[in-house]
């Protein structure tokens, strides 16, 4: 057996790294900063402007006027509305056989079309014309609705006639214009009626009238409350600024 010594390692070991990852403390450290610089560049910035508000025009007020009509001329108005619905519906039934006719041909059916209309208008205008429940204050412009429905009914006569005339359809289409105008001129009577009905209204009396004028130099409002009884007219105008 020798006897050399065995050799002694004197060195120190070294302790480990607890934490092998070196540097994991920087990236939140990174984060962090620049969470601060953010902040702080929107602090500085200067507030936006706002917007420029929208501005609405309001309208000035309407003026509202309440009328009373008597009862007859109120219940004669209804009876205008059907007169108008009426004579508008003969105009309808008189061209639809008139546009049968230039498009089918068929002469039979044609005549006997414009016939049962003629008919039909006969009847109305007797009606028109014994009318009991016209106001006194219309009964003149209510006679010139009855001349004006008395010459419809041979407006259609003239329309027969120039189906049968042996011509190329010129006097049927003329005497078509001519029925045309004539509703047009009922029609005008009515409306005629109409505005005489209106004005026979009027403030009734014991009527209170208010008169108001905003702030801002608009136009004044007037509101006319009738107290009387019978039926309510109620008529509404904006007045412009």
């Amino acid at each position: 057996m020798s006897g050399r010594t065995p050799r002694t390692d004197y060195r120190l070991p070294v302790p480990r790294n607890p934490d092998p990852k070196h540097g994991r403390w920087i990236l939140p450290l990174i984060i962090v900063a620049m969470i601060v610089l953010t902040i702080t560049f929107v602090n500085s910035l200067e507030p936006a402007e706002s917007e420029a508000g929208t501005t609405t025009t309001v309208p000035p007020p309407s003026t509202t006027t309440t009328t009373t009509l008597p009862l007859d001329v109120a219940a004669f108005l209804v009876t205008l509305d059907v007169y108008e619905t009426q004579v508008n519906a003969f105009l309808g039934d008189v061209k639809g056989i008139n546009s049968d006719w230039e498009t089918d041909r068929v002469f039979n059916e044609a005549k006997a079309g414009f016939e049962e209309a003629r008919a039909r208008i006969a009847a109305w205008e007797d009606e028109v014309a014994a009318a009991a429940d016209v106001p006194a204050v219309l009964a003149e412009a209510h006679v010139q609705l009855v001349l004006e429905v008395q010459e419809l009914a041979p407006a259609v006569d003239d329309v027969i006639a120039g189906l049968e005339a042996p011509d190329d359809g010129t006097q049927r289409r003329e005497a078509m214009t001519d029925f045309e105008n004539q509703v047009a001129a009922i029609l005008g009577a009515i409306a005629e009626l109409r505005d005489l009905a209106q004005q026979a209204g009027g403030p009734a009396p014991g009527s209170s009238t208010t008169t108001s004028t905003p702030s801002g130099g608009e136009e004044p409002t007037t509101s006319i409350t009738t107290s009387t009884t019978g039926a309510t007219t109620t008529t509404s105008s904006g007045l412009e600024g």
